[in-house]
C-alpha cells in the first residue's frame, strides 16, 4: 500500500514536470506565505508607537528614553555615577517630573519589548515548523523520485548486459561460421584440411588463380 502511494506521488510529480517543461515548486510550498518572513523586524520606535504605551507625562516631553539620551550626552560625559545621578535629579526636579514616572515608563517599555520578542519568537517557531515540514515532504518526494531513477538505471545496466550477451553469442556463432566457410574454401583449393578460422579467402583465391594459370 505504501509503495503504491509512493509510485503515485512520483508519477504525479513527473507529469507536472513534463507538462511545465522542467522542475516545478511543490504545491505545498504555497503555504509558506502563511507565516511572514522575519527578515525585517520592527524598530524600537515602531514597537513603542504600536503598543498601548502610556506616556509618563501628559505632554509626553519626558520619558525614560530622554533620560538615557541625557546620560549619553557630552554634558555628562566623564562624570561619576553619583555625579550623573545628581545632574539627572536636578533636571527632573526642574522639569517637575517625578522619578516614579520615569521608572514606570521604563517598566512599560521593557514589558512592550519583551512582549514583542515573545510574539516574534512564536512566529519564528511556527516558521521553523512549517519549513521543516516542507523539507521533510520534499525529502520524501525526492527519495521517491531517486528510488524510481535508481530502478531505471539498474534496468538500463541489465539491458546493456543482455545486449552484450546477445552480441557475444553472435560473435561466437560468427567465428564458427567463418571457420566453416574457411574449411569449405580450403577444401576447394587443396586436399589439406584447415581448421583455422584465420584462413584468408583472398589468399586462397590468389593461390587457386595461380594454379589455373599454370594449367592453362
Amino acid at each position: 500500500m505504501q509503495a503504491s502511494s509512493q509510485d503515485s506521488r512520483v508519477t504525479a510529480v513527473e507529469d507536472e514536470r513534463e507538462s511545465s517543461g522542467g522542475p516545478s515548486e511543490p504545491a505545498f510550498g504555497e503555504r509558506n506565505t502563511k507565516i511572514a518572513s522575519l527578515e525585517k523586524l520592527a524598530s524600537f520606535e515602531e514597537i513603542y508607537q504600536k503598543s498601548q504605551l502610556r506616556a509618563a507625562m501628559p505632554t509626553a516631553r519626558w520619558d525614560i528614553l530622554k533620560v538615557a539620551d541625557m546620560i549619553a550626552s557630552e554634558h555628562l560625559h566623564g562624570l561619576s555615577p553619583a555625579g550623573k545621578h545628581s545632574a539627572l535629579r536636578m533636571a527632573l526636579e526642574a522639569a517637575g517630573v517625578a522619578v516614579e514616572d520615569m521608572l514606570q515608563d521604563a517598566v512599560q517599555r521593557q514589558r512592550v519589548l519583551n512582549e514583542y520578542e515573545e510574539h516574534q519568537r512564536k512566529r519564528l517557531e511556527g516558521f521553523e515548523r512549517l519549513k521543516l515540514g516542507d523539507n521533510e515532504r520534499l525529502s520524501e518526494e525526492m527519495e521517491a523520485i531517486c528510488s524510481q531513477y535508481r530502478m531505471r538505471i539498474a534496468t538500463g545496466v541489465q539491458e546493456i548486459e543482455r545486449e552484450r550477451a546477445v552480441f557475444r553469442d553472435w560473435q561466437e556463432r560468427k567465428e564458427r561460421e567463418h571457420r566453416r566457410i574457411s574449411e569449405a574454401a580450403s577444401a576447394c583449393v587443396s586436399g589439406e584440411s584447415s581448421a583455422s578460422s584465420d584462413v584468408s579467402i583472398s589468399r586462397l583465391l590468389e593461390k587457386n588463380s595461380g594454379r589455373l594459370r599454370e594449367l592453362a
